[in-house]
């Protein structure tokens, strides 16, 4: 049971929600919980700060025992057949479409592309964002694709269908 305390509400945002993570394979919740929680830190900091986050934590936050990643940033991103993945995914009761899944592998190299022209992929996914996230449009590296996963969390949910749900209780 989820006991939503106003106090943490207030400090870290709304509670995590089950539709958020329902198509999440292996699913991700359990009982242990190790470092901060994610859920929504989709658009709270920019680029830049995850960039110099990941490359040296204490940076950004002296405290800080997590570490660093800079490596990500000189590793170029290989994904393998992300058509093959959406199947796989698809299988299991994920929703991708035959266009998702047909356009799955440029879809992924053009969300880390400067200057993309994303307007397909904003139609198929409203909320999909583009661009270069590492700050080197020379090579889509491990650390775009942190960051963009990273800048998507928590931002897909859809706060008022949860409201109506936890009213009608």
């Amino acid at each position: 049971m989820v006991r939503p305390f106003k106090d943490e509400v207030e400090r870290y945002g709304h509670y995590s929600l089950a539709a958020e993570s329902m198509y999440d394979h292996p699913f991700q919740w359990g009982s242990k919980r190790t470092g901060p929680d994610l859920a929504r830190v989709g658009g709270r900091y920019s680029d830049e700060w995850h960039i110099a986050h990941l490359k040296n934590p204490r940076d950004v936050v002296p405290e800080s025992i997590m570490p660093p990643y800079a490596f990500l940033a000189e590793k170029p991103l290989k994904a393998g057949d992300m058509v093959a993945h959406l199947k796989a995914q698809r299988g299991v009761g994920v929703p991708y479409t035959d266009a998702d899944v047909e356009k799955a592998n440029a879809d992924l190299v053009l969300q880390a592309t400067a200057d993309a022209d994303a307007t397909d992929l904003q139609a198929r996914y409203p909320k999909a964002q583009a661009r270069d996230f590492d700050g080197n449009p020379a090579m889509v590296s491990e650390l775009d694709a942190l960051i963009a996963y990273l800048q998507m969390l928590g931002t897909l949910v859809d706060f008022k269908a949860a409201e109506a749900q936890e009213q009608a209780r």
